[in-house]
């Protein structure tokens, strides 16, 4: 690793390196080895060396945002014991994004909506705003939402299908950690609002208690596939840079705080990275795997309260808007 030159968020050349020598702990997709890297001026986070662009896709494993591999087995996949869970710890991510769509209802907007980085649909379905479309470049995901009954289309901000200004609402959740530069991307999101359109987004923050407690192993790194890991004060410091304005802003998240803490001490149970292993999706071993993932999920959640209360939760979650 030739090491940093400047922070990717602020532009600060005051950066040093926090980690040597990480692997994948999740997906087991290289053997390679990442240092990250830490901004004095803005605390952000971020690989010391972004791989270039053509070596990205080969860190995601198939069916990254996981699911069943074709469009049959996506029908079949809904509805149960799992389904049930995903709804009751989406309730942040509704509670949040409703009361965006409120508000443009109210002001008389006719909302349209696009999730960006969509996975199987499960917060489309959750938050039941019909006239809302997911995009991801899986096609398995966007099977997945389709046979939830939304419209949805394979794509990326940099090629999207949509003109510019289709939208009042447009959201994407632990996505912008994934891409750099972030500047095109936010551009392409203001592009595709109306005049008077908004985003919700959210990002694992590395400001966080689990952090501190975790240091290296904390999941929020995801080495080799996050590359910025930002910080609630300089997430919204790049919202700003890049002309939006924050409305609001929560750092209580029930469906990622708590799985990020279990992931992080036990990555190999977490689900997605134990069927991408070779492990089995049912049987008993699946079963106790499955429980044990849940057990120390439910144990991280007083935890997870507790650090978001006191402003420094595992992710945050923005209301913006461009400025005017």
């Amino acid at each position: 690793m030739s090491g940093p030159s400047c922070c990717p968020v602020c532009g600060a050349t005051d950066v040093r390196v926090r980690w040597r020598s990480l692997g994948d702990r999740l997906f087991r997709t290289t053997e390679e080895r990442f240092d990250i890297a830490e901004c004095a001026r803005c605390s952000s986070r971020f690989l010391a060396d972004i791989p270039p662009l053509e070596r990205l896709a080969a860190y995601y494993p198939k069916d990254y945002w996981a699911g069943p591999t074709d469009q049959a087995d996506h029908a079949q996949a809904q509805g149960g014991l799992m389904e049930a869970y995903r709804s009751f710890v989406l309730r942040d991510h509704v509670r949040f994004v409703g009361r965006a769509i409120a508000a443009q209802k109210q002001r008389g907007i006719d909302v349209r909506m696009l999730d960006v980085g969509c996975g199987d649909g499960s917060f489309l379905q959750a938050l039941g705003e019909r006239s809302a479309i997911g995009m991801d470049f899986s096609m398995s995901a966007v099977w997945a939402v389709r046979a939830r009954g939304f419209q949805g289309i394979r794509g990326t901000l940099s090629d999207c299908p949509f003109a510019d200004g289709t939208f009042s609402l447009v959201t994407a959740f632990h996505f912008l950690e994934h891409v750099h530069p972030v500047g095109p991307i936010l551009d392409a999101m203001k592009r595709l609002l109306r005049p008077d359109g908004e985003v919700v987004l959210q990002v694992p923050n590395a400001a966080c208690l689990q952090a501190k407690l975790l240091g290296r192993y904390w999941h929020g790194y995801d080495v080799p596939r996050h590359l910025v890991d930002y910080t609630a004060d300089s997430f919204r410091m790049t919202l700003e840079k890049h002309g939006f304005e924050v409305i609001a802003e929560n750092q209580h998240c029930m469906r990622d705080n708590p799985t990020t803490f279990a992931t992080s001490v036990a990555p190999g149970l977490f689900p997605p990275a134990r069927l991408g292993r070779g492990g089995k999706p049912t049987g008993i071993g699946a079963a106790i795997a499955n429980l044990s993932y849940l057990g120390i999920t439910l144990a991280a959640m007083p935890l997870s309260w507790l650090e978001a209360a006191m402003g420094r939760g595992a992710s945050v979650m923005v209301h913006a808007r461009p400025k005017r």
